[in-house]
């Protein structure tokens, strides 16, 4: 009985150790030689200003997109600073995923999230 339990764990360890040798062989890459974020900044030929967020050239702050536009929509408060929020989930027939459109739409419902509510929410409505 103690053999076989002696075979388990002996069996156990082994393959523990192959796959922590075989895991490390992995890891060991190249690095990869990204440059900062604070170089790309600084390297930027903007002469506008550039968004934090994405660091793409705009004319205006109010101009700049959402870091994540397919998930993200934009919006802006009434005191014209821009705000991304989450896209409010369910079907509604894809009136959310126009960016040149969606801050326009609100649901005039305070259970989705739209820049409708944002603006209810800036008034102090919600």
């Amino acid at each position: 009985m103690f053999r076989i339990l002696y075979l388990f764990v002996l069996c156990g360890a082994v393959s523990a150790s192959i796959f922590n040798f075989m895991h490390d062989q992995y890891q060991h890459q190249e690095p990869r030689h990204e440059v900062s974020f604070e170089q790309r900044v600084l390297e930027s030929n903007c002469d506008k200003y550039l968004c934090p967020g994405t660091l793409e050239c705009v004319a205006r702050p109010q101009d700049c997109p959402c870091p994540y536009p397919s998930s993200q929509m934009r919006c802006v408060l009434p005191n014209g600073d821009p705000l991304c929020i989450s896209k409010p989930t369910g079907d509604y027939n894809g009136k959310y995923d126009d960016p040149a459109k969606n801050w326009k739409v609100d649901a005039k419902d305070d259970n989705v999230r739209d820049c409708g509510w944002v603006k209810r929410a800036w008034e102090g409505r919600v």
